[in-house]
């Protein structure tokens, strides 16, 4: 679940229109698609952490930050929490968004040559079972800050035996090939 959080001192009439919107994390990110969810007129706005949605909203280069604040598997997220503490940004609105990890992979790579998975924390907790039951010895967990920055990684590093936790639409945005879907 994720909830949007906007400065009161913005141009409500100029973000209602085609609203900037900051979120966390590389296109094909889940708060990408929130960002869409909450705001489809929207301009998602990429930004490495949370910190740097809430500076894009404080300092005017985005109208609006989508931010997740609870996840049903792992909890709330309280980092967001605190810094909406720090920040002078409110909480305006809730969008749900039902989750679906895929295990994704270079074309061609088979689940039995894998070495590492990376993904973001929450995403690897959620997913724990499925990666204990797939049998590979010494399979690595990498825990990155984003899911779809982990398919971005694998794509443009061409990394044979490593696969990600991310959306189906990381998949498609960055050429990987599914192994498999609904792993959470």
């Amino acid at each position: 679940r994720c909830s949007a959080a906007v400065s009161d001192s913005h141009s409500l009439a100029a973000a209602l229109v085609a609203p900037r919107v900051a979120y966390q994390g590389m296109p094909g990110a889940y708060s990408e698609r929130a960002a869409l969810l909450a705001y489809p007129s929207g301009s998602p706005t990429p930004c490495e952490a949370f910190e740097g949605a809430f500076a894009a909203v404080e300092q005017w280069t985005c109208d609006r930050a989508v931010l997740p604040i609870e996840n049903s598997l792992g909890g709330s997220i309280h980092r967001n929490y605190d810094l909406l503490l720090q920040h002078r940004l409110h909480i305006v609105g809730e969008v749900s968004l039902k989750v679906h990890h895929c295990l994704m992979a270079l074309p061609g790579t088979k689940i039995e040559e894998l070495e590492r998975v990376a993904s973001h924390p929450q995403a690897l907790a959620q997913c724990e079972g499925f990666l204990d039951g797939l049998g590979v010895a010494g399979l690595k967990r990498e825990a990155v800050y984003d899911t779809a920055g982990a398919a971005a990684d694998i794509a443009e590093r061409n990394l044979v035996g490593s696969a990600a936790i991310a959306s189906k639409h990381a998949a498609e945005i960055y050429g990987l090939e599914i192994l498999r879907s609904g792993i959470q």
